[in-house]
């Protein structure tokens, strides 16, 4: 074994496998167990390990001593068995709390496609084992097992999602147990229990519980006390951030995910700051350009660096692309408003670029001839939402920022001064267009959009598997007989439904250059979604053209979007809009009331047939017969759309192989009940085909097992 030299932050090592490796005939796997009972260290958050190459991987802990010290030691070990016998890797490393006494290793030097157990030791004590897998070889011909992950709010579930995973894993077959875990975004949540995160139960009303250690399921409070805005707390500091992850990070369930596969992640907004754009927060939503957060930008990134195990700096990329990905590096900057722009709308301002330029995340990784995994990050330098925060507010447009929002409107300010061929409108829905001078917006920014493009074309995998932090195909709520439903609206403008021009100019970019088998692989909006991504969905839909397939997971616990737009309804802030979310059920007069995900049904069949399904307040059959009659006037509001699933949490899982892709969405049943075990409510599967350049993509399903969500269950 060989040490390489120590790598810029502190808490970060490289080292190099000896694959001879070290007969260890003293130690039976045992070693260390019941010295472990001196309990002079602990490793609190258990351990992890990220980004597998075909030759290397990151290998993490965080380790605590019982009193305080300057510096630990670690021993770092990696064996080719759990046993330990053969011993790969052994190297002492020493830590400090200038990385909140973080350890990630980067070992190299390892096969391709192999198994391999870690640990840790300080001391006589000794942390959990670990295991983790490398990639395949870049030529390999095999299958790739993944499952993709989202949205794990600590305080609105527990995380049953990972313990279905983890036991269905060890009871499968070993060819199709999960090889790596990709994670979209939202691993944490910035704020403390202000009533933000509520968790909410069957009858949609907030809730306190345990968990399974009967410890209350709550974040503790702020080291700093946090940044009180608009009746929430915030975290405000690199204390903060960094309590968090260890809140986090308690949940046994998460704790076991990540010894048992390697992680693939990046980051969507929470782990800064909700619906985020650059170093910018959206803490009050009447600001029109949020709050300059550039010291909370860089204290969110330097915590997850050290607690998120990931290959950055020297890291491999597509062939002839070049890697932007690096290390965290710590900058002093000011909380500086943003007053210049570049022609993409990022802010050169000295502090925004300083702290954006901390890190980069995006980066590519290849598993197998088949399979290339791109890792984006949508937020670090996309331009601000289409849609400022404050032009709606007293408007008839107006239900929320980012939220239902008129689709002319989103698409309108976000085409900014190229829309309609350059000639945009002073004024939308008697809104003045804000941004009729603005340069169209992006989520990638320039530098990322062209690595992007460049991995795609350079790739020769067989399938090019985008991590994409929030869905691309286009959410539709019709103009209907629904409260204020003038226009025709997007589910969510902060995903790609706000960034219209962009996804157009993307999806023509791989129409042109005919590059088949992108698949988007998805998260962030609570909900199980399946279908086309199309080159131009502003065109007549029977002229759209399918370029890409997407599935998008929900949650692993984190309040669905059905309850997010129902809870509303059902208060009374927005009565009028009820029908196209909610069907308000009796099955016999007198008996039981339901409420029921119409949500789904508005989406799939329109907000008319929405009404006169939730108008019949019956039993389900009278309901069919409302739906079937709405069908054949409107057999689809978006037809690019093959599944709905708006109230649910779980996670996705795909195979992946030469000739086609195997992928299902899991929902689990709603993860608020610490007596009841973990349990799956329906799976849904699919089939993605393998097709030629220029060919359209196509997706077969869904397959369900278990219970049909609304309305899928009529039909």
């Amino acid at each position: 074994m060989k040490r390489r030299d120590f790598v810029k932050l502190s808490g970060c090592f490289v080292a190099t496998a000896s694959l001879a490796g070290v007969a260890c005939s003293d130690d039976d796997g045992t070693a260390g167990a019941d010295a472990s009972n001196t309990n002079t260290y602990s490793f609190p958050e258990g351990v992890a390990s990220g980004d597998p190459h075909a030759d290397s991987v990151v290998l993490w802990t965080r380790a605590v001593a019982a009193t305080a010290e300057a510096s630990t030691s670690v021993t770092v070990e990696l064996a080719t068995s759990e046993a330990f016998t053969e011993i790969l890797v052994s190297e002492e490393v020493a830590i400090t709390d200038a990385s909140d006494w973080t350890l990630r290793m980067l070992v190299d030097g390892l096969q391709p496609a192999t198994w391999y157990w870690y640990r840790f030791r300080a001391g006589s004590d000794e942390s959990e084992v670990g295991r983790t897998r490398t990639a395949p070889a870049a030529t390999a011909d095999v299958n790739v097992n993944l499952a993709w992950v989202s949205c794990q709010d600590y305080v609105a579930g527990l995380y049953d999602a990972y313990r279905i995973m983890i036991d269905d894993d060890i009871a499968a077959a070993e060819a199709d147990q999960i090889h790596f875990v990709m994670h979209v975004g939202d691993f944490i949540y910035e704020t403390v229990n202000d009533g933000f995160q509520d968790a909410v139960n069957e009858e949609f009303e907030s809730i306190t519980f345990n968990d399974r250690q009967g410890r209350p399921r709550q974040v503790d409070a702020f080291p700093s006390g946090g940044a009180v805005v608009t009746g929430h707390t915030f975290a405000d500091t690199l204390d903060d951030y960094r309590h968090l992850y260890k809140q986090f990070l308690r949940d046994p369930e998460l704790r076991a995910a990540r010894a048992r596969w390697p992680f693939v992640q990046t980051w969507d907004d929470h782990e800064f700051v909700n619906d985020c754009w650059q170093s910018q927060g959206n803490f009050d939503e009447s600001a029109t350009l949020g709050e300059p957060r550039q010291n909370g930008r860089m204290s969110a990134s330097q915590a997850w660096f050290e607690y998120i195990p990931t290959n950055l700096t020297g890291a491999g990329s597509v062939s002839g692309v070049t890697s932007q990905a690096k290390d965290f590096a710590a900058a002093t900057v000011t909380d500086a408003a943003f007053t210049d722009f570049d022609a993409n709308g990022f802010a050169t301002n000295a502090d925004n670029v300083a702290a954006v330029g901390a890190i980069t995340i995006y980066r590519s990784l290849r598993f197998g001839a088949n399979c290339e995994i791109i890792m984006t990050d949508l937020r670090s330098y996309r331009s601000d939402h289409a849609v400022p925060e404050d032009s709606t507010k007293g408007s008839a447009a107006y239900f929320d920022p980012r939220n239902a929002l008129p689709l002319e409107l989103v698409n309108t300010m976000d085409g900014g001064a190229m829309y309609n061929g350059g000639n945009p409108p002073p004024t939308v829905l008697g809104i003045d267009n804000a941004r009729m001078s603005s340069p169209p917006g992006t989520c990638m920014g320039a530098t990322q959009k062209q690595w992007f493009k460049d991995s795609l074309m350079g790739s020769d995998a067989t399938w090019k598997i985008w991590g994409n932090e929030f869905p691309l195909f286009r959410l539709l709520i019709e103009q209907g007989p629904i409260g204020a439903l003038l226009a025709d609206r997007i589910l969510n403008a902060d995903a790609w439904d706000g960034y219209n021009f962009e996804r157009k100019e993307l999806m023509k970019f791989i129409s042109d250059n005919q590059i088949p088998n992108v698949v988007s692989l998805s998260g962030d909006v609570h909900a199980h979604y399946a279908g086309y991504v199309n080159d131009d969905f502003d065109i007549a839909a029977g002229s759209q053209v399918p370029v890409m397939v997407e599935l998008t997971t929900a949650g692993i616990t984190s309040n669905s979007k059905f309850m997010f737009l129902e809870g509303p309804t059902r208060s009374g802030a927005v009565v009028a809009i009820r029908p196209g979310v909610t069907y308000h059920a009796t099955d016999n007069p007198g008996g039981e009331e339901r409420f029921i995900e119409n949500l789904n049904l508005t989406l799939l069949y329109g907000t008319q047939t929405a009404v006169d399904v939730a108008n019949t307040l019956r039993s389900d059959s009278v309901a069919k017969a409302a739906l079937d009659a709405g069908r054949l006037a409107n057999p689809d509001a978006n037809p690019h759309m093959t599944y709905i699933d708006t109230n649910a949490q779980g996670f996705g899982r795909a195979t992946i192989t030469a000739t086609e892709i195997q992928a299902e969405l899991v929902t689990v049943n709603r993860p608020i009940d610490p007596t009841r075990a973990p349990s799956v409510k329906r799976t849904a599967s699919f089939t993605i085909p393998k097709v030629n350049a220029g060919q359209v993509p196509t997706l077969t399903g869904p397959a369900f097992t278990g219970t049909k969500p609304w309305p899928t269950n009529l039909e």
